[in-house]
């Protein structure tokens, strides 16, 4: 295992194609190579890869299966090269380093491999490492035809077989550390050669003569003399190669690798053993011969599963979209990509609902919501797996149908975790999933805007009595809107939340027009200039504005199309170097924990366009702001505490400030505000940690959860 601190950096590897995830991107991999290479006796060293590697690289992975790449694609982080390796290739899996989460698979080749140009060359040398050689008889390997003989196929070949440790994560055989979520395959693949699925214990009837003596790369302890005679016996095994013969892992992926090369991909693989120039031995067509046939089935079994559980079958959420956008990949042409696989195959709801996420991050809102209405007219229940089977929780999020601001993105702050989603979008006729899924508990997702309350009170109404614990409930909710919140948070010592009116278009004209002096007697007193005015039901500042006369309430209006808005005091929270200082903080059960400070000259925080990504000065700031966020958490603790004390609710995000006298001002909260940590770590270091803690302390929590019973009727 490679157990690293930061996984952002790591995890934004998945951003991009395959064949160019080629750098590290953080020393991690250099350090546990120079342990590994050290426990041999070797300097191991990462080196970079050539021009030429590169393209052939890419040429050996283009050949491969859809449904492989796919999978693949989800699952390894990068395929690097070293020098010193030992052997050709290895891989392992990385990890935090506190074992909490496994990110994916790395695969490292050994440079020297590929100074064979001729894929048989390499293939020979290295059946040939397992003998001390003799000069009268000679081991030659065939895995390319005279047209493919070259490095690109050698590349191929082991690829294949480190491909094939990635795929025994979804069989029997996979380590118990190497869990990642990946579809698993029933049956046994152990019970074909190997009594247990742990050990090198072999079936009796498998095993042969000197096989615990085979060691490939190290010093041989067989002499090429004892070649024919081995061949001859693993000839009578169900074992494709020499070297599937060592353990379970191997035969596994050696099985995998010559199963593709030879069946899918129409190459040979040929041993042939002889003596002074005279073939003796030739080996037969492993996988056409009768002692292939059970593991023939299985990986027949193993190319099915991936077929069916391609990008296609999975559903993504938002947070994979959101992390490539946010590292620049072209989210355009992978959309464009799953609307070819959706027109081929029109009855895929994941494929249509992972496509609409895609329309939606790329703000093609109505193509988004056409797509996303196609997806549910066909199922409205989606499963995001967990990185483990089975998954150590199972979270069912009650959702609504719409834009990506209307639910809260869990699956953002639980990405690549051991917690199984399970999203439902819900309906007033059908507010709960009939069946209900197995789960262990519920979580209301879905916000409180006024198109949704006849669906909150259907959601309440169907959850009363539920045998399972309930996040957020649907009657709390409203709580978050913009004027009753105001309302909930006045009077709390140390927190202002300016008053919020909700008004008519003709309320605003005719009230906030005239003087103060002149309203009515009896009227809710109603601020003066300057004022912040927002449509009612807009997100993400959209038609927010700061109003300072009538004349400019007059412009605003005339550009605004809405019939409803939100009217509440400015206040200027600039700070005494005239910027204002914004900050997002997640509350569970009443906890705070620290999600990002934005800094900016404009009263109008948005982090995206605050100039932290350019301005190293800032981001050093919020660094040390989110390093000491014991300290603010402290001197507001009655504020937040207060917080939740009126709200409830067991999961929310405030954005908020402070005022020049050092009170908590809050801008607004709720339950469906994106957290993440999908930055670029080598911009913020700081915010993948911070994060890290809030996921920790969201997954313990739910593993607290103790179903409550329901209550016993009063007869």
């Amino acid at each position: 295992m490679i157990y690293i601190a930061d996984p952002n950096p790591w995890l934004a590897l998945y951003a991009h194609p395959l064949p160019t995830r080629v750098v590290p991107p953080t020393a991690d991999l250099q350090s546990f190579l120079s342990t590994y290479g050290s426990s041999q006796q070797r300097a191991c060293d990462l080196t970079p890869i050539t021009a030429d590697l590169q393209a052939d690289l890419t040429a050996a992975l283009s050949a491969l299966p859809e449904s492989l790449m796919n999978l693949l694609s989800k699952s390894v982080l990068g395929i690097f090269f070293a020098d010193n390796l030992g052997a050709s290739g290895l891989t392992d899996m990385v990890a935090l380093g506190d074992g909490s989460n496994n990110l994916g698979f790395v695969i490292v080749l050994d440079r020297a491999a590929f100074a064979h140009t001729s894929a048989n060359a390499w293939a020979s040398w290295k059946e040939n490492s397992a003998f001390v050689p003799e000069q009268q008889l000679q081991i030659s390997v065939q895995i390319a035809d005279q047209a493919h003989d070259h490095r690109v196929q050698a590349m191929r070949f082991l690829l294949l077989h480190e491909f094939g440790h990635v795929l025994a994560t979804m069989t029997d055989i996979c380590p118990p550390a190497w869990t990642l979520p990946l579809p698993k395959l029933a049956g046994h693949f152990s019970k074909h050669s190997w009594q247990t699925s742990g050990s090198k214990a072999i079936r009796p009837e498998q095993n042969f003569p000197h096989r615990e003596k085979i060691s490939f790369y190290q010093q041989p302890a067989l002499h090429a003399s004892q070649a024919l005679d081995l061949y001859r016996d693993l000839a009578r095994t169900a074992f494709p190669t020499l070297y599937a013969s060592m353990d379970v892992q191997e035969d596994f992926a050696e099985c995998f690798a010559t199963y593709v090369h030879t069946q899918l991909l129409g190459q040979p693989y040929r041993v042939q053993v002889s003596v002074e120039d005279a073939i003796v031995f030739t080996s037969d067509d492993f996988w056409a011969s009768p002692r292939a046939s059970e593991k023939r089935r299985y990986i027949d079994n193993l190319l099915q599963s991936l077929e069916h559980n391609n990008a296609g079958h999975t559903f993504q959420g938002l947070a994979p979209f959101l992390r490539m956008s946010l590292n620049g990949a072209d989210l355009r042409a992978h959309g464009q990509s799953l609307l070819v696989q959706a027109n081929q195959d029109q009855e895929n709801a994941i494929l249509w609902m992972n496509l609409a996420t895609v329309f939606l991050c790329l703000k093609m809102r109505d193509m988004g919501l056409a797509i996303q209405e196609q997806a549910l007219s066909l199922q409205r229940l989606y499963v995001r797996p967990a990185n483990c089977r089975p998954p150590k929780f199972r979270l069912l999020m009650i959702l609504t149908p719409g834009d990506l601001s209307e639910n809260t993105p869990i699956d953002c702050l639980l990405e690549n975790s051991p917690v199984e989603l399970l999203y439902y979008y819900a309906s007033v006729e059908q507010p709960l999933p009939s069946p209900l899924p197995a789960h262990d508990a519920v979580m209301v997702g879905l916000s409180d805007s006024q198109a949704n309350r006849a669906l909150l009170l259907a959601v309440q109404a169907s959850l009363l009595g539920h045998a399972k614990p309930v996040i957020n409930p649907p009657h709390l909710l409203p709580n978050v809107n913009r004027d009753q919140l105001s309302e909930l948070l006045q009077g709390i010592s140390g927190l202002e939340m300016p008053r919020t009116h909700r008004l008519s278009r003709s309320q605003v004209v005719t009230r906030l027009s005239l003087p103060r002096t002149v309203e009515q007697a009896g009227t809710e007193p109603l601020p003066g200039f300057p004022l912040i005015i927002r449509p009612v039901g807009s997100q993400a500042g959209n038609h927010l504005a700061k109003v300072t006369s009538a004349a400019e309430l007059a412009t605003y209006l005339s550009t605004v199309d809405s019939a409803q808005f939100f009217v509440s005091r400015f206040v200027d929270y600039s700070s005494e170097d005239g910027q204002f200082r914004k900050y997002r903080i997640a509350m569970l059960r009443g906890q705070p924990f620290i999600c990002h400070m934005a800094i900016s000259s404009d009263w109008m925080v948005h982090y995206v366009n605050a100039g932290m990504y350019d301005s190293a000065e800032k981001r050093a700031e919020e660094g040390q702001f989110m390093q000491n966020f014991a300290g603010f958490a402290a001197r507001h603790q009655a504020a937040l505490s207060a917080i939740y004390e009126r709200l409830q609710l067991d999961y929310l995000c405030i954005d908020c400030a402070e005022t020049r006298h050092g009170e908590l001002l809050v801008f607004e909260i709720d339950h469906i505000m994106a957290v993440h940590a999908m930055d670029s770590a080598s911009l913020f270091p700081f915010k993948a940690g911070q994060v890290a803690k809030l996921q920790h302390a969201f997954e313990q929590y739910l593993y607290a959860l103790h179903t409550q019973p329901l209550l016993e009727s009063a007869s």
